[in-house]
């Protein structure tokens, strides 16, 4: 080897080492520190398997933030807490999760502040700023506190246009899922269960907020029949603490601690520690609930396989050293035989080990079917679930080629030949076949309930008939046992499984995220391929058989 070579080969070594300590002093944890973490856009539970779009590489994990927030509140080198709101692409339920931590790190005593910064902060937003101390507001941005609205879609019209014909059945009146298409409007049972959510979560909205800013419950209920409010306004009737601006918040630190010094989400991940002396799992159980592999599709979003499921429960059941399972749902349900399925090794794996049942935005349908063999179900308070109930059906497209200008012609062995045939109505006789299969997967719902609930089936049916319920209700009717995030399933887990409360448990999760390269890859791979995905995903859609869905209905509120 040449004396060139060798320097060159000493350089290349001196850099590497200077890098890695260059990069170990960056990532060390200054003293006197502020975590900031911006709360807005998607929070989900879990990453997508397989292929990410961009909106779901750049979603944030809900447990990521709870565990840095809780890791914070007894971590001396972090001094405060801000939380920069925006618009939350999250449900009411992991609100209210990520609200309840934010409220318990208020106990540490640290100063911490909510910061307002959008034009407009509605409903969701300031419920969740009300959980720190402060709550800052832009001095010309609005505030939208005001009642609660309840939204469902019905394309019936456009269905009528476009000569199409949904022949959807339903068991039984509250089970609305089919509505979407068969509806222009709220049936009767479907006003009166929209109705019936939109209370269970005014009430859990009002008294949340009146609680944490000191308001008088009467005058709460006044003022936000007058909202939204100016800034001004906002301060006036006590909101808001403070009107000000982003640097106005780097000036309070700077005063504490002598220098403003924020951490990152990312970078104080790298401070939370994931050990303990005993492993519990957590199963992640998202989406829409379909055959086979868990992924993503354009139209769903997150789907749920009940093969990667089955699979992620099956490998937690049988590691010895997993003392408990948390299987965590945020699914409105799907396909009854691929909840069925998960369902089945989520009672296996409760024959060996305890397996905790905790609720997310909405559990609802084939999401509660999944859950109703649980040891123990937990729910937040806003949390959809129930729906007990089924959905079938197919669309008639004989009106939309006709308008056209389409035609086919046919040929049959027999009669139930057509039954998934998108040319006809079902006939009087596969109508009967239908509704038959229908009541099954109906008795078989009701029975696992009834089973799970140690419940009677009478008992079941009288608060199923597919009727959605929120977390509280639920726990009212004994279809949850409890109202309580996921630290409480932890902290339930434990219990179930023998666990002192005081002991630190380490936990694995499932799915198993890929590496970073991999998932670069894959994200490089759908980027690429996004327009055969669509062709793909049309095509699935167009040629499958209905399967017998249970499913929740569309139901927004805000």
């Amino acid at each position: 080897m040449t004396r060139g070579k060798k320097r060159f080969l000493v350089g290349l070594v001196v850099l590497i080492i200077g890098a890695v300590a260059a990069i170990k002093i960056y990532r060390r944890l200054p003293s006197r520190a502020v975590l900031v973490l911006d709360a807005g856009g998607p929070i989900d539970e879990q990453r997508p398997v397989g292929g990410q779009p961009v909106a779901a590489r750049s979603a944030t994990l809900l447990h990521d933030l709870t565990d840095a927030i809780d890791t914070a509140r007894d971590d001396s080198r972090i001094t405060g807490l801000v939380v920069k709101i925006a618009p939350l692409g999250a449900g009411w339920g992991k609100v209210q999760e990520l609200r309840a931590h934010l409220l318990e790190f208020r106990k540490s005593k640290k100063p911490n502040i909510c910061y307002l910064g959008e034009d407009y902060s509605g409903n969701r937003e300031y419920y969740l700023a009300t959980a720190c101390d402060q709550v800052w507001l832009v001095p010309t941005a609005a505030l939208g506190v005001t009642g609660l609205l309840s939204q469902s879609l019905f394309v019936r019209g456009t269905l009528d246009r476009l000569k199409i014909y949904p022949d959807l059945y339903h068991i039984a009146e509250y089970k609305t899922a089919a509505n979407l298409f068969t509806e222009k409007r709220y049936t009767a049972a479907h006003r009166e269960m929209a109705e019936s959510l939109l209370r269970s979560a005014l009430e859990q909205y009002v008294s949340g907020v009146a609680q944490a800013r000191h308001l008088d419950r009467a005058q709460l209920d006044s003022l936000l029949q007058r909202g939204p409010y100016l800034a001004a306004e906002a301060l006036s009737h006590h909101f808001v603490d403070r009107l000000a601006y982003w640097d106005e918040i780097h000036k309070v630190f700077e005063e504490k601690n002598g220098e403003w010094r924020p951490v990152s989400l990312s970078r104080y991940l790298k401070e939370v520690k994931n050990d303990g002396a005993a492993k519990l799992a957590v199963v992640h159980a998202t989406g829409t609930i379909e055959t086979g592999n868990s992924g993503w599709s354009l139209f769903d979003g997150f789907v749920m396989g009940s093969d990667t499921v089955a699979a992620d429960l099956r490998r937690a059941r049988e590691d010895d050293d997993v003392k408990a399972i948390i299987l965590r749902v945020d699914s409105p349900g799907g396909s009854a035989v691929a909840s069925e399925i998960i369902r089945r090794e989520v009672d296996l794996a409760r024959a060996k080990k305890p397996v905790v049942i905790s609720m997310s935005d909405v559990a609802g349908s084939g999401g509660y079917w999944i859950s109703m063999s649980g040891s123990k179900i937990l729910a937040e308070p806003t949390t959809l679930t129930g729906s007990i109930g089924v959905v079938f059906g197919k669309f008639n497209l004989a009106g939309l080629y006709d308008l056209l200008g389409l035609s086919t012609d046919h040929l049959t062995t027999s009669e139930n030949a057509t039954l998934f045939w998108n040319q006809q109505n079902f006939s009087a006789a596969q109508r009967e076949q239908v509704l038959r299969f229908m009541q099954d997967i109906y008795a078989n719902f009701t029975k696992g309930v009834a089973e799970g609930r140690k419940m009677s089936v009478e008992a079941v049916d009288k608060i199923g008939k597919g009727r959605v319920w929120t977390g509280a209700q639920a726990r009212e009717l004994g279809l949850v046992d409890e109202v309580g995030d996921f630290s409480r399933a932890l902290a339930a887990a434990k219990e179930l499984a023998k666990i002192d409360a005081k002991t630190k448990v380490r936990l694995e999760r499932f799915p198993k995220e890929a590496p970073w390269w991999k998932r670069w890859l894959s994200q490089e791979e759908s980027q690429a391929n996004a327009l055969q995905g669509i062709t793909s995903e049309l095509r699935r859609l167009a040629r499958a058989p209905q399967s017998f869905q249970v499913r929740m209905p569309d139901l927004a509120i805000r």
